[in-house]
């Protein structure tokens, strides 16, 4: 919901700016299937504005669970968001990408991994806008309201976690 947070596709064009890397040592384990360890998934490609703090404080959630950060700083968002088919009702201030999913706005770190053991058929994860109390966007003890949508290639979006 671009427009619901007062921004404008125009806001995220521009050229590439910088590249920022980030590296902590802890994994992310990834179960397959059977409950068995998988390769450990802990690489994380963040793509981000450079005018943007609470993608900053994003990424602090998600180096402090164990994921190893790439964190592209960009003024071109808008190809980022084409090039992985975000649906513009969902799209926010930043996109990452973590083995194949693709992760939209402030998404829980505990939901990140949810969909990596289970790996369900979705392109990726989303929460719309930009909800007081989700990560990066603390305010105190207070929490908002929200949900973290999975949706799939066709666009289609089902509720995959509620929080408050």
């Amino acid at each position: 919901m671009v427009a619901a947070i007062g921004l404008s596709w125009s806001f995220f064009a521009h050229t590439p700016s910088t590249q920022v890397t980030s590296q902590v040592p802890k994994a992310v384990a990834v179960n397959d299937a059977s409950g068995e360890q998988a390769a450990l998934t802990n690489e994380i490609t963040v793509f981000r504005s450079p005018n943007c703090g609470c993608c900053g404080l994003w990424i602090d959630h998600l180096e402090a669970a164990g994921f190893q950060v790439k964190d592209n700083v960009t003024e071109n968002l808008e190809s980022v968001k084409q090039q992985y088919d975000i649906p513009e009702n969902l799209a926010t201030c930043h996109t990452a990408i973590v083995a194949g999913y693709v992760i939209e706005g402030h998404v829980p770190v505990e939901d990140i991994q949810r969909l990596l053991a289970q790996k369900p058929a979705v392109a990726g994860l989303a929460v719309p806008g930009m909800p007081i109390g989700s990560p990066g966007m603390e305010s105190g003890g207070y929490v908002e309201p929200y949900t973290v949508f999975s949706f799939t290639e066709d666009g289609s979006t089902a509720t995959f976690a509620e929080h408050s």
